[in-house]
Formats: C-alpha cells, sequence, structure tokens
C-alpha cells in the first residue's frame, strides 16, 4: 500500500510537497512587495520587456565588458580532469561574471515570486534540511508552449545572453530543455538566525589547510555530486554583502595521491559562473550570514549534435526531485532526446549522402552511438533500488 502510494504521489507532480500558503505569505510575500518599489515605473502594469543593450552588464556596463572578458576560466586540464571523450569544452569553469543588472533581477524574482506562480510550481526541496529550503522548475514555459515568466524565458534564451555563456563556457550551447530554463533555489532564514551565523562565524571556519585536501569536511547542505548535465550557468539573485562563505569547491583530479580541492569564490547579485558539472565532482559550502538566499540555474548541452550529450537524470528525475513533475519533466526530456536522435541521423545521412565512398566502419559506429543513447534515454527513466530507497526515505 505504502509503495502505490508514494508512485501516486510521484505521478500526481510531488504536490504533497508544496509550499503551504502561509509560509508564502509570510516569507516571500513581503520580499515581492518590496521588490515593487525597486521597479521602474510603466504607464501599465506589465513588466519591463527584456532588453539585451539594458539588461545585460556587459552592453549596458564598460567596466563590467571589461570584467567579463578578464574573467579566470579554469580548463579541464588544470584541474586535472581532462577527459577527451566526454568533455564538450575544454574550460571547466569559470569565476563569477557579470551578466543581468540589478534591474532584471529585480524583474526575474518579481515573476517568480507572483503567488500563482509560485504558489504552483514551488516544492520543498529533496535535500532540504532546516528552514524554507524549496525551489522552482519547469514553471517558465510550459509544455503546450505557454511562458508563464517572459522576461525569464527571453533572457535566458535571447541570443546575446547564449552568446556570452557560450564564449564564457568555450563552446556553443544549447539548454537542454524548457523545463531546465530558470531553475529556482530559495533558502530563507530569520535575521536572528543569520546574525546569530555570522557570531558563531569563528567556530564554523574550515581550516584552510584542511581545504586543500580532499574536503570532505567541508559543511553544505547537498553533499559532493556531479550535475545531471553538461554544462550549467549559476546566477546570483540575492545580495551577498554579508554572506560569508557561499564559494563552490571542485574535486580536482589525483595528485601525488591526494585529491586537492579548487575554489571558486561565491558571486555577487546578477553575476554568474559556469560550470561543466556533469564531469566535475563539485560543492557549495552552506553560506552563513544570509537571511534569503536565491540562485537561478539554467542548464545546458552543446549546440552541435555531433558532441557527446553526456545527460543523466540522477539529481532532477520526479521520482527523486520533487520539483520535478512527472508528466511535464519526462514529456520534454523525450522530446529533446528524440530531437536530438533526429539530427544525429540527419548527420549520418549526411555524410553517406556527400561521401565519395562508402565506409562501412564508420557509419556503423555512427549508428552503434545512436543505440547507445537511444538505450541511455529510457535507461536514465528507471530507478535503481538505491533511488527506491530514497524515494520512500523522503516521501
Amino acid at each position: 500500500m505504502a509503495t502505490a502510494s508514494v508512485h501516486q504521489q510521484i505521478l500526481d507532480g510531488n504536490i504533497h510537497k508544496k509550499i503551504p500558503l502561509s509560509t508564502y505569505e509570510s516569507n516571500l510575500e513581503p520580499t515581492l512587495q518590496n521588490l515593487e518599489s525597486l521597479l521602474p515605473k510603466t504607464s501599465s502594469e506589465k513588466l519591463p520587456k527584456f532588453d539585451p543593450m539594458i539588461h545585460l552588464q556587459y552592453y549596458s556596463n564598460e567596466l563590467a565588458s571589461h570584467k567579463y572578458n578578464n574573467t579566470r576560466r579554469i580548463t579541464m586540464k588544470e584541474l586535472g580532469l581532462e577527459n577527451p571523450n566526454l568533455q564538450i569544452s575544454p574550460i571547466g569553469v569559470s569565476d563569477p561574471f557579470p551578466l543581468f543588472t540589478e534591474e532584471a533581477v529585480t524583474i526575474m524574482k518579481k515573476e517568480l515570486l507572483t503567488k500563482d506562480i509560485f504558489m504552483e510550481n514551488a516544492r520543498y526541496c529533496f535535500n532540504s534540511t532546516s528552514g524554507l529550503d524549496c525551489c522552482l522548475r519547469g514553471y517558465v514555459k510550459t509544455i503546450d508552449g505557454k511562458v508563464n515568466c517572459p522576461f525569464i524565458y527571453e533572457a535566458w534564451t535571447n541570443p546575446k545572453t547564449m552568446e556570452l555563456i557560450s564564449k564564457m563556457a568555450g563552446v556553443d550551447l544549447e539548454i537542454i530543455m524548457n523545463y531546465e530554463i530558470g531553475h529556482v533555489n530559495i533558502s530563507i532564514k530569520s535575521n536572528d538566525q543569520a546574525n546569530e551565523e555570522i557570531i558563531k562565524y569563528e567556530r564554523l571556519m574550515i581550516d584552510d589547510k584542511k581545504r586543500k585536501n580532499s574536503g570532505d569536511d567541508i559543511p553544505a547542505v547537498v553533499g559532493w555530486h556531479y550535475d545531471s548535465y553538461p554544462f550549467v550557468c549559476v546566477l546570483m539573485l540575492s545580495d551577498t554583502t554579508k554572506m560569508i562563505g557561499g564559494e563552490t569547491s571542485l574535486r580536482m583530479g589525483t595528485t601525488k595521491g591526494e585529491n586537492q580541492v579548487a575554489i571558486i569564490p561565491s558571486p555577487q547579485l546578477g553575476s554568474a559562473s559556469v560550470l561543466q558539472g556533469r564531469l566535475i565532482e563539485h560543492i557549495a559550502p552552506t553560506p552563513l550570514g544570509l537571511s534569503e538566499r536565491m540562485t537561478m540555474v539554467t542548464s545546458f548541452r552543446a549546440k552541435n549534435p555531433s558532441l557527446k550529450d553526456s545527460s543523466i537524470l540522477n539529481t532532477v528525475k520526479p521520482e527523486i526531485n520533487f520539483g520535478s513533475r512527472y508528466n511535464e519533466f519526462y514529456s520534454q526530456w523525450i522530446n529533446y532526446r528524440c530531437e536530438l536522435i533526429k539530427q544525429k541521423m540527419d548527420l549520418i545521412n549526411n555524410k553517406v549522402k556527400t561521401g565519395d565512398s562508402f565506409n562501412k566502419d564508420d557509419i556503423t559506429n555512427d549508428l552503434k552511438d545512436v543505440e547507445d543513447y537511444v538505450k541511455k534515454t529510457y535507461e536514465e527513466m528507471m530507478i535503481s533500488k538505491e533511488e527506491m530507497a530514497k524515494m520512500f526515505q523522503k516521501k
């Protein structure tokens, strides 16, 4: 009976993990009201439309464009993680770079915190340990094509935004699917809790020497993990002026028998980092001193269909992640995989059409790659014994 109940909850879209209205009204509605005073006044109630020349820092701020062009990027080789068979770019990770303006971030938060949008789509985080830790997934554009958050949708899909993110990542990227546009993670604490964290900071600090070893002792809400998709772009939506910690730690390749840890600074409001997270094990240490922390994540794969798409569903499938709603998520997963399979088959067909001679071994290997991709598509939707145990533990 318990098994049937858990499965039905998943099929229903994990609605049992929705955020209570009382929690929204006490913790997030005041934030929404404060945003109103920060927005530019218009003749109508509609929010401003996304304009890359206004809302991308690269085009609206000369100093920001200079900072973007001088952002440090660490290669997979420098991390000791070079993997020619799987990596889609030589770049492993970037330091935070200026992406969206403060006005853009304000409009984004206004859209995603709108009562109807939030209450319909927000779910408690599957890895939440305390306070209000929730996420919004699949809320920007629905499977039937309805755009619920036009500013967020245009901000991430605009060609100029894509160009900036792709350049930073070292490869032309494409958003995985609409469900993965603007995934938001929200953590809310009381001001007293935030202030108490600052007071206790000295006791909670991690010794620098320890941070240079395996990194197993770094405290975090989510432990060491790999992302489900090839590349992510993580945008900071909160003012981090008073934040302590929050850097991203990356597990480097083994050097002299030891794992070293690379540290990426925490971003400021409107800044973002790109990470080839499918191939880099990483952790985001628990930040201290913030009463509200919001990050927005959009996931990508290579635009070129001939490059490897190593996507998996470990951290995002509905059976594990409460924010993924069964019908919408799996439908979009299959749609995107089928479209990519078509593109891969077209490449094979064109190779045959335009070739002077037929190379059986080459074409056979290409077809086997597509076969493996199809197999991986349905295998990723299967539930392992370990995942089954997590389902019953967290439901």
